[in-house]
This record gives structure tokens, sequence and C-alpha cells, in this order.
């Protein structure tokens, strides 16, 4: 029995405008020549205008396919669609490489859960979900507010800003320190100009199956690896990763649990809710199958606690005034697994 490899796949993700189309068009400027790429894109409205520019490189390259669904985000309508395209198209073309863009207002979480299905994972190798922001966007709390653009922003394995041309160098900084803050952190993050993506990040593989990738492009602004004690060990069952330190009269501590452990949400949100002496606590917890939570909380104020679109581990930040048996919160952080 012929033993096929896997199809390296990664998601272009981005708002509206952000600039998704031209960061497709430089990739596929820059396909190596003997490779066969399958390109999906998904346009929310019925009359499909994206996938024309897409096309027209299509009709020069018969190494190209593009493919599109209009009439819809693919996030949200049973995927249906998708599957079908996905399925007939690896059929005829084998191809060696997928890049799905979907609609700017799509929620990519579902999109990830059903590249990650039982079906489609023996033909897809899920490597990185870039995502693209538009710096300007930081000066409009509008975007802020929008659930759809932070899903975006959380999945994303690697979060890049476009179009740094037309932002100044104040403004460059507020995205570095903001990208740097987020939580959980970013693989990488990065600024291009007319959306010119270096082909390599492509090949960045998400936590916890991606390898450390060291690399040196101009358009990279500060690389954010994540990197566990040795930079490569996944956490085993029963056995998270544990990270201490103490600076300036602070105590924190971190860990990071096994993918597969899933945790009961009302048990953990009461263990953390009744911690003492903890000036922050904030995290991520898979609770389901394919369901996880955001925990954020700060002093003596009450515990929050939201859904998320993170599709990864799970993981925990704590800083205290005072040392803390660590050891010991942790037997009680894995006492409220599943």
């Amino acid at each position: 029995m012929q033993v096929l490899e896997k199809i390296p796949t990664n998601i272009i993700t981005g708002f509206l405008g952000v600039g998704k189309t031209t960061a497709l068009l430089h990739l596929l400027k820059h396909k190596p020549a003997q490779q066969r790429w399958l390109v999906v894109v998904n346009e929310f409205g019925e009359v499909a205008i994206d996938h024309i520019a897409l096309g027209e490189n299509q009709a020069n390259d018969s190494s190209l396919a593009v493919k599109y669904i209009a009439g819809g985000c693919i996030c949200c309508t049973a995927n249906v669609p998708l599957q079908m395209t996905l399925t007939q198209a690896i059929r005829q073309i084998k191809p060696h490489r997928i890049l799905i863009e979907p609609t700017g207002i799509a929620h990519p979480e579902a999109l990830i859960d059903m590249l990650q299905s039982e079906f489609l994972s023996k033909v897809i190798d899920l490597r990185a979900t870039i995502a693209l922001v538009n710096p300007l966007q930081l000066i409009d709390d509008k975007y802020f507010d929008n659930d759809l653009y932070q899903d975006q922003i959380t999945l994303a394995d690697v979060l890049i800003a476009n179009k740094i041309d037309l932002a100044d160098d104040a403004l460059m900084q507020k995205f570095v320190q903001w990208a740097k803050a987020l939580f959980p952190p970013k693989v990488m993050i990065g600024g291009v100009s007319q959306g010119a993506l270096d082909p390599q990040w492509l090949d960045i593989e998400p936590y916890p199956h991606r390898k450390i990738l060291k690399m040196a492009s101009p358009h990279v602004i500060t690389p954010a690896e994540i990197t566990t004690e040795d930079g490569s060990t996944i956490p085993l069952r029963d056995k998270p990763l544990r990270k201490e330190n103490h600076s300036l009269g602070t105590y924190g501590c971190g860990w990071v649990f096994s993918p597969e452990e899933i945790f009961h949400k009302h048990r953990l949100l009461g263990l953390i809710n009744h911690q003492k002496g903890f000036e922050r606590i904030k995290g991520v917890f898979r609770i389901g199958e394919k369901q996880w939570i955001f925990l954020n909380k700060t002093g003596n104020e009450p515990l929050s606690e939201c859904p998320i679109a993170y599709r990864k581990d799970s993981r925990l930040e704590c800083i205290a005034s005072q040392a803390k048996v660590w050891a010991i919160f942790e037997k009680q952080l894995l006492a409220c697994r599943v």
C-alpha cells in the first residue's frame, strides 16, 4: 500500500481590507516551479471577486489551482462546501501545498477544527495560521471590541503587520508592544509592506507540533519564539512544564499542560477564584473536545472567564506578592482535570 505524505496547509486570515489577497499573490510569485499549489478563497458575498486576481496566475500556470466558495462564510456553513471542494481538489490536483483564505469576517476556529478532524487530518498537515493586521487599526477601538477581530488574532501562530509603509515609527512600536503582550503568545511577529510574506513562514509549525525555526529576514520585526525548557519538548500527561521566577519581591510561575488534557470547568473556576495573595492569574484551558476558555483574575477582583478561539494546549501564568508552594498548587490544578 502506498503511503501518501500529508499536504502542508496554511490559513491566511485577517480582517476586511487588511491585504490577504495581495499577500497570497506575493506567495504565488515565489511558488517553487516544480510544485502544484491549491488556493481556496472564501468570499462572503454571492458575487465572487477576489478569486479573479488569483485566477490570472492560474491561467498562466498549470501547477496552480484556485477554487472559490462564495455566498457565505466557510467557518459557519457546516463546512460542507469547503470539505467537498478540498476533497475533490486533492484527488484531482494532488497538490503539494494548500493555502486557504477565509473571508475577513470569519470566525476561523471552526475551520481549524474541520481541518484537524478525523478525516481531513489524515491528508492535511496544518502548518502556521498567519494573521495579517493593519497597524492603523490599533488606533481605532472598534476593532478591539469586535469578537471576530479578537478571534483571528487569538488563533494566529504568526502575526504580521501589513502596510507598514503607511505607519510611522511610533505606531510600529505600539504594534510590537501590543503583539508581544498577547496571551497566549505568538510563535513569531513581524511586519511587511505590500503583503510581502516570506515563503519560509508557511513552514512554521503551530505549537505543540512546530519545530524551532530561526529566521533572519528583513521583514521580521522581532521574533517571539515560544519555547519550552529544552526548546522542543511537548508536555506529557500528568507532567506539565513548570517555570518559576523571582524578581524584585515578586514571585511568578507558569505552566504548560499536555494538549490532550481536558479540565473540568467548574472545579477549575472554583480553585482559581478562591486563591489569595495573587497579583494576577491568567490562563487558557481546554474544557471540552473543541472548547477552550480564557481566565483572568487581578488581585481581589472577581474571576472573569469567557470562551476563546484558542486551539492548542492549556497554560497558566501566576504572579504573587509572596512566595508560594507551586508544587501544591500544581497538584490542585491537575486534580481539576476531567
